[in-house]
């Protein structure tokens, strides 16, 4: 049987786990079960972990870290003269993980399953994933980090003959850079009820706040401003990280910095004493924001912060005191059992490595969406046209999971639709992410031909897509590739006539807008026709449509425009009239 590694890739560590004789283990890198998650350059060599972190002081500007904030996205990172991805970068972690891992185990590490924070968007999985395959793994699944923590939960009261026991648990994972809540029902399936966060939110702000603190004061003390100067910024950032460490267990820490670099070769120390309580009066608003996810993700789930049996920490940042108060308050203090911050999400990742080759786990994990699906359509509520994400796949949905609609074709004859993919929660697509979007030519059909998109949503999250002109055989399915930025996805059927023919880069996005607009309006006066029982509005709004359609023949604009007036005059007439 085939070993499937877990591993968390994490913003400021990550770590490989395996199962050993049924046993989650997380595998010791250079004698430490966290490896930092810094990649730093030195001529050829690329270097990774603990010797990253420690040249970063000396050579940040040859030095990543926090890498995992941007996966996803267009940001680019440059070292030297070279542009590097988020993925590549997030390769040379695994690749780092995968060597080292195997010197210590004595076989292949080939197979993994790699957690993700819950809220990560289809882009941030697949470029995750891609990552996985740039160093060399075959990714089995994507997994996200708190529903992997409550595997390993369930894992501990299964070890202790209480897997009968049904309960509702909440994940708190406070990484490095991200947040994540999810609330979950545990017994002899694990289902995902809710899940909510922020992936702009971790550890990493609270050294930033601390870094500010830093730099304030120098400002105040020697009239050097250092911000955006990189070798003082790392060694700001390497102190307020071990003060903001030291805040967990003391009620101060004493920030001390000898000769800190900066731009005017004078001598800067810095020496003074930071406070627990200060500390956490300056990430307050940070944690009422997790306060606020927690609210919403309970109120998603149907379920009440006292119907909650038992809170899981997850994350290095669930170790601040003010975390532990915050969650204490709203839940008590006897919901949260004992369970390593740390070391949970990867253990999770590997016994759901072992859920798939079959081991006997006794567990069974059903996970959800964490955004909505739409399609952008125009809406028939107005007169005037009103482009609207309709959505397909409600966010909290159980995956893996197939949702179809129908729309309708605005015009007869009309030559192609657009299928715009959209995540978010927004009915304006603006407000929302462009996933992608694909055309599909049509045949020739009258006004109000059926149209079915479907949407499907896989056990890793990530999305695929099929429209189909029903009753004409026109179709597309596709495999949405978002890793290229929202604009193009990988086709793996394609069942129209004299496809060649057909260039949608050749259609006029103004025309095709423009005859949109005309055909919904005719679209809505057909329907208000329907609807009107006078046989004299009937007959008005019969002439106007087609003093409106005779015009649109012609190649006079201002008779359109006339005409296309007094049909939208009369019809809001008539709405008057019905109100």
């Amino acid at each position: 049987m085939k070993t499937i590694f877990g591993i968390d890739l994490g913003t400021t560590n990550s770590c490989i786990s395996m199962l050993k004789e049924g046993k989650p283990e997380v595998i010791a890198i250079q004698d430490s079960s966290l490896v930092p998650s810094i990649v730093s350059f030195e001529a050829d060599e690329i270097i990774v972990g603990l010797r990253a972190k420690n040249r970063q002081l000396l050579h940040p500007e040859n030095t990543i870290s926090s890498v995992k904030r941007i996966i996803g996205s267009d940001e680019t990172v440059k070292i030297g003269e070279k542009l590097y991805n988020p993925e590549t970068i997030s390769s040379y972690i695994l690749s780092f993980l995968k060597s080292e891992a195997e010197k210590v185990c004595g076989k292949e590490v080939k197979n993994v399953v790699i957690t993700v924070p819950a809220y990560f968007s289809d882009s941030q999985r697949r470029a995750t994933q891609k990552a996985g395959e740039e160093a060399g793994l075959k990714v089995e699944r994507i997994i996200n980090e708190p529903t992997a923590a409550a595997l390993f939960y369930k894992y501990l009261q299964i070890d202790e003959k209480s897997e009968t026991i049904e309960s509702n648990i909440l994940v708190y994972d406070l990484g490095g850079g991200t947040f994540d809540v999810s609330v979950l029902r545990v017994g002899e399936l694990n289902e995902v009820l809710a899940t909510t966060g922020n992936t702009k939110l971790g550890g990493d702000d609270f050294d930033q706040t601390i870094m500010e603190l830093c730099m304030t004061r120098i400002m105040r003390e020697h009239g050097i401003d250092l911000r955006g100067y990189k070798p003082a910024e790392a060694r700001l950032k390497a102190a307020a990280e071990q003060a903001k460490i030291h805040l967990s267990h003391h009620p101060y820490a004493r920030i001390e910095g000898n000769l800190i670099p900066n731009q005017g070769n004078a001598e800067i120390d810095l020496f003074f004493e930071l406070e627990r309580s200060e500390f956490e009066e300056m990430i307050e608003h940070y944690l009422e924001i997790t306060k606020k996810e927690v609210g919403k993700a309970l109120s998603e789930s149907g379920l009440t912060a006292d119907q909650i049996q038992n809170v899981l920490l997850v994350g290095g940042s669930t170790r601040i005191p003010a975390v532990i108060s915050l969650l204490e308050g709203y839940f008590g203090s006897s919901c949260l059992p004992p369970i390593d911050p740390d070391l949970s999400v990867a253990k999770g990742a590997a016994i759901q490595g072992g859920i798939i080759t079959g081991e006997h786990i006794h567990q069974v994990l059903i996970d959800v969406n964490p955004h909505s699906l739409s399609a952008s359509a125009l809406s028939y509520s107005e007169l005037v046209p009103k482009v609207i994400c309709v959505p397909i796949i409600p966010r909290n949905t159980q995956i893996p999971v197939t949702r179809s609609q129908i729309f309708y074709t605005n015009h007869d004859e009309q030559q192609v639709v657009k299928v715009e993919v959209f995540q978010g929660e927004s009915k304006e697509p603006s407000e929302n992410t462009l996933i992608g979007s694909l055309d599909l030519k049509l045949h020739p059909s009258p006004a109000h031909s059926p149209i079915e998109i479907e949407y499907s949503y896989d056990l890793n999250g990530i999305i695929r897509v099929k429209v189909e002109q029903k009753g004409y055989g026109a179709k597309r399915e596709v495999d949405l590739d978002s890793t290229l930025r929202g604009q193009s996805f990988l086709e793996f059927d394609l069942s129209i006539d004299d496809e060649d023919d057909f260039d949608p880069d050749d259609m006029d996005d103004t025309q095709e807008q423009d005859n949109q607009v005309t055909n919904y309006i005719l679209h809505k006066s057909y329907d208000t026709l329907n609807e009107l029982t006078s046989e004299a509005e009937k007959n008005t709004l019969k002439a106007l449509i087609h003093d409106y359609e005779k015009a649109l023949k012609g190649d006079d604009e201002d008779l359109v425009d006339e005409t296309e007036e007094a049909l939208v005059d009369y019809i809001d007439e008539l709405k008057e009239r019905g109100d």
